[in-house]
Order: structure tokens, then sequence, then C-alpha cells
């Protein structure tokens, strides 16, 4: 296994949601990378993760979720409690600006418009999501080809890299028990 830490690279935090309904996933086809995946993008700052996650959630779909409780949680005065994710990864997003990077060369234009928080790499928390208000949703065009559900048995039909497939099939096994 390789260790992604080891190389220095410019980690960015990200958080999405996974949305189940009528045992469908409900997932996006992102613009600039391509492959559908659950919505989800960069926690900003003095934003908690699972905030990240329900306002991209809402900015990517229109759907308004709230994360789900999962784990434990202690009730305590003195300490608040929030949803926690279901699932940590990191992994790269644009290995080319790290290369750049490490070259000593300036990015290329296309990166630098592509990746304009120069992201190498995104550690990206998964939370559960429930809809606040329902399940109609609306494409966000400016960054998403595609908007869809999708049952478990159609993710080897559609462009989606493998890692994220598994991150789903435990998601979805994570929710049923």
């Amino acid at each position: 296994m390789v260790d992604l830490l080891k190389f220095n690279a410019k980690i960015c935090y990200t958080a999405a949601g996974v949305l189940f309904y009528q045992d469908k996933i409900l997932l996006i086809k992102h613009k600039k990378l391509g492959f559908w995946l659950p919505p989800g993008g960069h926690i900003e700052p003095d934003e908690l993760a699972h905030e990240a996650a329900e306002r991209e959630f809402l900015e990517e779909t229109g759907i308004r979720v709230k994360t789900m409780k999962t784990g434990f949680v202690i009730d305590d005065k003195l300490t608040q409690f929030f949803p926690a994710p279901i699932n940590a990864n990191l992994h790269w997003i644009s290995k080319e600006n790290y290369e750049f990077r490490i070259s000593g060369k300036a990015r290329s234009e296309k990166t630098k418009k592509d990746w304009s928080k120069g992201c190498e790499q995104h550690y990206n928390l998964l939370f559960l999501v429930e809809p606040v208000d329902g399940v109609k949703f609306k494409q966000n065009i400016e960054e998403t080809e595609g908007i869809a559900f999708f049952g478990l048995d159609e993710l080897d039909e559609i462009e989606i890299p493998e890692h994220i497939k598994k991150e789903i099939k435990f998601a979805f096994n994570y929710a049923k028990n």
C-alpha cells in the first residue's frame, strides 16, 4: 500500500453526503472529474465538516439534508457532539499540481483553472444524510454534468472509480444496520 502522506502534498479538507432513498443512492457526475460520486466539496474556514456536507449537498442537488447521527454520542454539558463520518479517506485530486510544485515549474493554465484552490489531495469525510423536505433534486449545471438515483446493481454500468463504489457499498450496508 502506498503511503500518500509521505509526498507532503497540499491537502484540502472535503466532506460529502450519502443519501439513500428507496434503496437507491443519489449521485452527481462531477464536471471536472468526469465521473459519478456522492455530492460534496471543500470545508470552508470555520465550518464544521458535517455542516460542509449539508451545504455542499444543497448547492449541488437543491436538496436540503441533515447529517445523521452515527456512532456513540455522549450526553455531556461541557462538550458538544456532532454527527460522525462513516468513512474518511485521502486521495489524489491533482497529482499534476503536486508534480509541478516539486519540480519547481509553474502549474499549467489548465490546472490553475481546474484546481484553483491548489489542492493536490483531498482528505474526505463521508457522512450519511437524510432529506429534510423531500428528495426532489435540481442539477447544478455549473458543477455537475448529471444527477440521478442509482441502485447498487447499476454502479457497474456508470463511470465511477472502484474506491467510490466500495465506499457506497460500505455506506449502504452501514445504513441498513
